[in-house]
């Protein structure tokens, strides 16, 4: 199978957020996955940069998308127009599910490489795949953070959630995708955040 490592240009890079501070600002690991994202979307000459992330604080007047676009754009010269915002995920199902329907598709967007940290390729990889299936070739690459051992019980686990709730859905399938999401996932049935309209 090929990867988006194969192609001498890259259409995308979408980088997965973390966390931000009350001001919007970037630190730490955040900062670290968005210096890596910007580094490679010159090195493979892609077309867009893609941020992700909803407005989780309610003592911020911005989303993580937004603040990952503003962190990198200001701190590594790549042109805001050449930034995407995304901003209705809330977790990397949501930054896989939401990127394909309003980016990929749209732009028709075949190769990607994914940025997150090291820790989190397995799962990120193992999502991606299920959600774009063959629409796009996909590489992940991570940052190496310090972590802790809880870091990797917690990755498993949440594994192990994404694949019973998606259990019986289509790989690839947009539409029982996002019927399950709203249906059976924490983040977006009202579970523990208001529920995706």
């Amino acid at each position: 199978m090929k990867h988006a490592k194969d192609w001498p240009s890259t259409d995308a890079v979408i980088v997965l957020s973390n966390l931000m501070d009350r001001d919007g600002g970037l630190k730490g690991e955040s900062a670290v996955r968005a210096a890596k994202a910007a580094a490679v979307y010159k090195e493979r000459h892609a077309g867009i940069l893609v941020t992700c992330g909803w407005a989780y604080r309610k003592d911020c007047k911005i989303t993580l998308a937004e603040a990952f676009s503003r962190h990198i754009s200001e701190n590594f010269g790549i042109v805001k127009a050449c930034i995407i915002s995304q901003d209705l995920s809330r977790d990397t199902v949501g930054d896989a599910y939401f990127t394909k329907i309003s980016v990929a598709i749209p732009l028709n967007i075949k190769t990607i490489i994914i940025v997150t940290s090291s820790y989190h390729v397995e799962r990120a990889r193992e999502i991606f795949d299920f959600i774009y299936a063959n629409d796009a070739l996909i590489e992940v690459v991570g940052v190496n953070v310090s972590t802790v051992e809880d870091t990797f019980r917690r990755e498993r686990a949440s594994l192990d959630a994404f694949r019973a709730t998606f259990t019986g859905v289509e790989r690839g399938n947009n539409n029982a995708i996002l019927q399950r999401i709203r249906e059976r996932h924490p983040y977006y049935n009202g579970d523990v955040y208001p529920q995706l309209s």
